[in-house]
């Protein structure tokens, strides 16, 4: 065999070595969760001198992050008088949840071993009264919370669950994550009753929104004070959740024919990236919360499904997403003025229009908000 064979083995062969470690680590967890584990529901009451909690979410994904601020706020209403830890993996998220009501420290899982046991060992100190792994799917989430020491685990029961639990919920009914972290609690804790929230929201402090004053001026110039409807998009996304650019700028276009009142500012995801047309206005704001603030700002946002488009929902914006290769029932942005627009709607025509409409007629009520709960 030649070394460039055993450099790229064939992917066939790759494949099939992926599919074999799956299916043995799905029937060794489905060994351990017969042993040891929770393969169904268990709806109890919280001890009650719950005071220490710990969230785990190992992800570096802006949207997930941003899809545990409804169960953070429902768990600080629930329990106000506790102090809530979070454990994620990306710096840049920090902030956003730091300023949560409830919320006392989040830890920052490093990206290598050493880092790992550092936090793993701190952690331990603290001694939780309670520790959440809000999803039903993460092989990270689940070896963090039975490491850590706790009183009590809260999770969702499944055939695969190998954690032994003393608080689980059953299969949720909403398919949006977010949703799913609120059911958790709402479906594995009896007591006390559990206050929910169904929005993302993030609280960016005053020196973020000076910050973003700043920036709003710089970006709009003559046009910041004027009084003319802002709107916002974001044109990037992941793979196939991306729209071409050119969709973008036939879409600038309709909305200068369909709203020409508007004043449109491109969100950039970097000082370096180059803005879909040179003459509309531009900005890259690093730090969240600060960027949360400027779009805050704002009359209107329009974004494919991506996490500038859960941070402007998290903002309080009305959010018009566009959905090409992802679902709104899983993906939806939650927010009170919240609409998507996916199949055949989805035009560069059609979305200036609904943009129009929201603006001329002041209705932003959500036309379709998959898996939300009033």
């Amino acid at each position: 065999m030649s070394k460039n064979k055993q450099q790229h083995p064939p992917k066939g062969f790759a494949a099939r070595s992926r599919q074999w470690r799956r299916n043995n680590r799905r029937r060794f967890n489905q060994l351990l969760a017969r042993l040891l584990g929770t393969p169904e529901a268990r709806r109890r009451p919280l001890a009650a001198d719950t005071r220490r909690i710990l969230v785990v979410r190992l992800n570096k994904r802006l949207g997930n992050i941003l899809f545990l601020t409804p169960m953070l706020r429902s768990l600080a209403a629930t329990l106000p008088e506790a102090r809530i830890d979070v454990v994620i993996q990306s710096q840049a998220q920090q902030k956003l949840l730091q300023t949560l009501p409830g919320v006392d420290r989040v830890w920052i899982q490093e990206p290598n071993l050493f880092g790992t046991l550092r936090l793993l060992r701190r952690l331990r100190r603290r001694r939780y009264d309670l520790t959440i792994d809000p999803t039903g799917n993460s092989a990270s989430n689940r070896i963090a919370v039975a490491l850590v020491r706790t009183r009590q685990r809260l999770g969702f029961a499944k055939n695969d669950q190998w954690l032994p639990l003393t608080h689980a919920a059953g299969r949720p009914s909403s398919r949006h994550q977010a949703l799913q972290a609120v059911e958790l609690l709402r479906n594995a804790i009896s007591e006390p009753p559990v206050t929910t929230f169904d929005t993302l929201a993030v609280f960016p402090n005053e020196t973020d929104r000076e910050a973003a004053e700043a920036h709003w001026h710089n970006a709009l110039g003559r046009y910041a004070n004027s009084g003319a409807p802002v709107v916002g998009f974001f044109s990037r996304a992941t793979g196939r959740k991306a729209l071409r650019p050119h969709w973008w700028q036939a879409w600038i276009l309709e909305v200068r024919r369909a709203a020409p009142q508007v004043v449109l500012l491109e969100i950039l995801p970097d000082d370096n990236a180059d803005p879909i047309v040179p003459e509309i206005a531009h900005i890259a704001v690093k730090p969240l919360t600060e960027l949360a603030a400027v779009i805050s700002r704002m009359d209107q946002f329009v974004a494919a499904d991506s996490g500038p488009m859960h941070l402007a929902a998290a903002a309080g914006t009305p959010v018009i997403g566009l959905f090409r290769a992802t679902r709104p029932s899983d993906y939806a942005p939650l927010g009170q003025h919240c609409t998507t627009i996916e199949g055949q709607a989805l035009t560069p025509a059609g979305v200036a229009g609904e943009l129009a409409r929201r603006l001329n007629h002041g209705d932003t009520a959500p036309a379709r908000v998959s898996g939300a709960r009033e």
